[in-house]
């Protein structure tokens, strides 16, 4: 019987976490020093081709920094395609980012690699704490068919297939011994490549097997590496230079038609750690990272695109940075908060920068469509330093909206503040006044001096029914009787759905009107001690649980339509854990939570704040809802997803060498249903479901406070995930702020349902400053499916791009309409590539669709 003969494709390459236990400054100056040796590598043939991670932003790093000479070199290099680039721009974590974050990260990548010459055409993931439900989709959209990873799957074989929720397959490899192999740098290099082999051959479904020869931030040794390929002598092995392409043509050549396929999103830790407590690591940068995302998608271009649509006025390479400056913070080990403090603090940095860069950008929206002028001198409708008695709403979403618009106005010292506001149609709404505060504003014109106005500040809301889609109307201020809050003797607060009513123990007792259903004990807060790290929390042997307890008495205010529950909470927990990590230290500290629930008419949800001061090391604050059922699944949003997810109940604590325990923790970008009960939120993305005798319990993780980046002595993880270095500031010492809601879904109420109410939490029309003067800033885009979900809205060329997904298990029709005359719709690929033009619209079930609407009005100068 003739032997099977195995042929390995060596493939050299680096892994480039752009800042980890180094922060980002120090890596690019080892990434200076890698790439020289890399180039004079390849030149002198000691290496045939070498990958650059597939990702563009390291390359972007080096070009930067890097002298004249070397970059023409590496150009060469790439149009030579000895090395490999694209097609991503950063390698993000998957869970802690939204789907529009990924599809963009994607697309500009493979537009910077066309600059340079062509891009791999490779899924490449290989260090990812997991993988969503919809990649193999989105990879699809971008003309990929195969994808490499590692991390959170378990198969016994090295190949098999891949497919999303919509049906989308692509064909995937997978490392069985992950992406780190510096095996041609090892002291017995000729050892150490018998010894792989014979490790990732029994995963081999053909004759082809793979070595991903490097490791994070490694340069091939010096050294004729070729020579030492050629020199290789294993009986049944031939081995040759490759690259990721070259590898994977082969594998499909040789693959049998009946592998294995894998259905839906990646999260077992059963092979390798998946790591998954990163989920409320640095919960800051989770909160700060969701804000921009909604700020950039819901408001910025949207916005931008309503206003600037047929004119010359559109800053298209500005917001191009502005999404590369965000997805430089989504990096696994950048989002995951899994790095040294150096790193989250310029991510920090990254994200104020963010905040005024949006900022500018929805003013220069707003003045392209003459709402207001930054100029004295301008054509603008709204002037420097006039007050906001006449204010205008955008409303983002492409459908008409019912509800309550909130927000701040100020108005010059000495107005009244109690008014009633009128739209341009004269129709009167009564606004609820919520608070009002004595202070001054400031504004700079572009052709004035800087000037300050004694102003007064009125945070309001107010109901509307039926705010077009996609619009811009403007309301007065005029004389009239607002409603206004009262103080009331009372610990409860209510609206024609829910009764909240606040107890001793400062927890809360809730009751859904509709259903008569009451249950106590929700929303408390509790703190157990942590002795784990930046990836996994562990509890010491001797843990500590505490609990919150309520100060003074709750401030409850009232008007006929808004009802505001205001208290405090505090917590007496231990400092730290002792020297030995084994238990609470004998000092304590005191940590404030201050809590505000507001019921508004017609809402099926309160929305509630928190303000969090913590003074408290190694400990976990989480929140607690009793379900009032037992569950035995829940539902909460990935990319372009809903996904249901068993609900783990059996925590387990001791994990076995080099293995994690089983994962009971799981991810939710905005909303989680468990039972009958919703939670919608901001940032809080990691849940659990705890479960009870008569009832299981829904925890959200509200903080993590940690000092390392990794250890090794961990009762939930068998080994290391990192550097053992401190980091201090990961424990997360001072005050934080969340936003989140609550409520009840009816038993026919569908996921979609959810969707469109967690957006609307996240995304509600928003007051601006101005006076909207035209007719055309409203139903820009309007279409008629409520199941529909819609994750992006922005000027592509002389159109508008609008992505949409289907959460359904269903076809979904829908038509889409304008107020201005529609010369033609394309369906597009994520690539841009166009599929369809048709008048008749659908999605199949889970399926993304791009659109380009092209307007008969055109440009104009």
């Amino acid at each position: 019987m003739t032997k099977k003969r195995y042929t390995c494709h060596v493939v050299f390459q680096t892994h480039w976490d752009r800042e980890w236990y180094f922060p980002f400054e120090v890596f690019r100056h080892r990434l200076v020093q890698v790439m020289k040796r890399i180039v004079t590598g390849l030149e002198k043939g000691e290496i045939k081709q070498f990958v650059l991670d597939g990702q563009m932003a390291a390359l972007e790093d080096y070009l930067e920094v890097c002298e004249p000479s070397m970059a023409r070199r590496v150009k060469k290099l790439i149009i030579d395609e000895k090395i490999v680039i694209g097609p991503w721009y950063v390698l993000a974590d998957e869970f802690l980012v939204s789907g529009e974050s990924l599809v963009r990260n994607l697309e500009i990548g493979l537009k910077q690699t066309k600059r340079f010459g062509k891009s791999q055409m490779v899924g490449y993931l290989p260090d990812t704490f997991g993988h969503v439900s919809q990649m193999p989709q989105l990879l699809q959209g971008f003309d990929i068919d195969n994808a490499v990873l590692w991390r959170g799957l378990k198969s016994e074989q090295s190949e098999l297939y891949w497919q999303a929720p919509n049906g989308s397959k692509v064909f995937t490899v997978f490392l069985p011994e992950g992406y780190y192999q510096p095996v041609l740098d090892s002291e017995n290099p000729n050892e150490a490549i018998a010894s792989y082999v014979e490790k990732v051959k029994p995963y081999a479904t053909t004759t082809q097997l793979l070595l991903t020869n490097g490791g994070d931030h490694l340069m091939p040794r010096y050294g004729d590496k070729t020579g030492q390929i050629n020199e290789f002598n294993v009986d049944d092995v031939d081995f040759i230079e490759s690259t990721y392409e070259q590898f994977i043509h082969e594998l499909q050549t040789h693959a049998t038609s009946d592998l294995p396929t894998h259905y839906g999103e990646m999260r077992s830790n059963e092979h390798a750690y998946i790591l998954p407590n990163v989920l409320s690591t640095r919960t800051y940068l989770k909160e700060q990272n969701q804000r921009i995302e909604d700020e950039l998608t819901g408001y910025t271009e949207p916005l931008l695109a309503l206003c600037t649509i047929g004119t010359a006025d559109y800053p298209e390479r500005y917001l191009e940075e502005t999404w590369k400056l965000l997805i430089k913070n989504h990096p696994h080990d950048s989002i995951c908060g899994c790095s040294v403090d150096e790193v989250h603090r310029e991510m920090e940095t990254r994200t104020m920068k963010l905040g005024q860069r949006v900022e500018a950008l929805q003013n220069e929206a707003l003045t392209t469509a003459l709402v207001v002028d930054p100029s004295v001198s301008g054509e603008g409708a709204w002037k420097p330093f006039a007050d906001d008695s006449t204010f205008t709403v955008f409303n983002p979403h492409p459908r008409s909206f019912k509800g309550w618009v909130k927000g701040t106005i100020w108005l010059e010292r000495g107005k009244e503040t109690s008014f009633i506001l009128k739209d341009v149609h004269g129709k009167l709404y009564e606004p609820t006044i919520i608070n009002v505060t004595e202070s001054r504003y400031f504004e700079s014109p572009l052709d004035g001096f800087p000037e300050f106005r004694d102003a007064t500040y009125v945070e309001l809301a107010f109901y509307v029914e039926g705010l077009a889609a996609t619009s811009l109307t403007s309301f007065e201020v005029v004389s009239g009787e607002a409603l206004q809050l009262q103080k009331q003797l009372t610990n409860s607060i209510e609206n024609e759905f829910l009764a909240i009513e606040l107890e001793k123990d400062g927890t809360l007792t809730v009751t859904n009107k509709l259903t008569g259903k009451t249950v106590s004990g929700l929303q408390q807060f509790y703190s157990s001690l942590d002795a784990g790290d930046e990836y996994n929390y562990s509890p010491p042997l001797n843990d500590v649980v505490t609990y919150a307890i309520l100060v003074d008495e709750p401030v409850v205010v009232k008007s006929e339509r808004v009802e505001q529950l205001s208290y405090q909470l505090e917590l007496v927990l231990p400092s730290g854990l002792n020297e030995e990590r084994t238990g609470a230290v004998a000092t304590y500290v005191k940590n404030c939570i201050d809590v505000t629930v507001t019921l508004f008419a017609g809402e099926r949800q309160a929305e509630g704040k928190l303000n969090v001061t913590n003074k408290a090391k190694d400990q976990r604050l989480r929140l607690k809802y009793p379900l009032g059922a037992v569950v035995e699944q829940t539902y909460s949003d990935s990319a372009f997803d809903i996904v249901e997810r068993p609900a783990v109940k059996n925590e387990q604590f001791d994990a076995a060498k080099q293995k994690e325990v089983a994962v009971v923790v799981e991810p939710a970008l905005s909303f989680i249903r468990a039972s009958d009960f919703a939670f919608f939120h901001r940032g809080l993305q990691e849940y659990q479901v705890v479960g009870g005798v008569e009832q299981d319990t829904l925890e959200v993780t509200v903080l993590r406070s940690v000092g390392w980046l990794s250890r090794d002595d961990l009762r939930t993880r068998g080994g290391g995930a990192g550097p053992h270095l401190a980091t201090p500031e990961g424990q997360c010492i001072g005050r934080y702020t969340f936003e989140f809601a609550i409520g009840y879904v009816a038993s026919e109420d569908t996921n979609a349902k959810l969707a469109s109410r967690a957006q609307k939490f996240r995304l509600p029309p928003r007051i601006y400053r101005g006076k909207n003067q035209s007719t055309q800033y409203e139903r820009m885009i309007e279409i008629d499916n409520e199941t529909l979900q819609w994750s992006a809205m922005y000027r592509s060329g002389n159109g508008i791009l609008l992505r949409l997904w289907n959460p359904a298990a269903d076809c979904q029709e829908f038509t889409l309409n304008s107020s201005r005359h529609i010369a033609g719709i394309t369906k597009v690929k994520l690539s841009g590539e166009a599929t369809c033009c048709d008048d008749t619209f659908s999605l199949a079930p889970k399926e993304i669709a791009t659109y380009i609407i092209e307007f008969q009005e055109g440009l104009k100068a």
